[in-house]
């Protein structure tokens, strides 16, 4: 199994998410850290996953869960998860 780099960026928007939905319902933020983390999970085994984004940056996909964008690319056999936002297909850089 494929585990995904997180970049410090995709770090810091997990700890953004668990924050800002704890603050009404901490079980369900638990729960969507794991969602996310699992969608992470199965798209570091498929590397063609995700609407391609090169107006983002060479190789750069993204793949959607919720309101949450997951911005990855596959660099050298590995899923690098670049940022995790809320959003839509408007976002013009990471």
């Amino acid at each position: 199994m494929i585990m995904p780099q997180y970049t410090l960026a995709a770090i810091r928007d997990l700890e953004s998410i668990l924050e800002f939905i704890s603050k009404d319902k901490p079980g369900a933020a638990v729960q969507w850290v794991a969602r996310i983390e699992n969608k992470c999970l199965s798209i570091a085994s498929s590397p063609a996953t995700g609407q391609q984004m090169p107006q983002l940056g060479r190789d750069v996909r993204a793949s959607v869960l919720g309101r949450y964008m997951i911005f990855h690319r596959h660099v050298g056999g590995q899923l690098e998860v670049l940022r995790i936002i809320p959003g839509g297909p408007e976002v013009t850089s990471l």
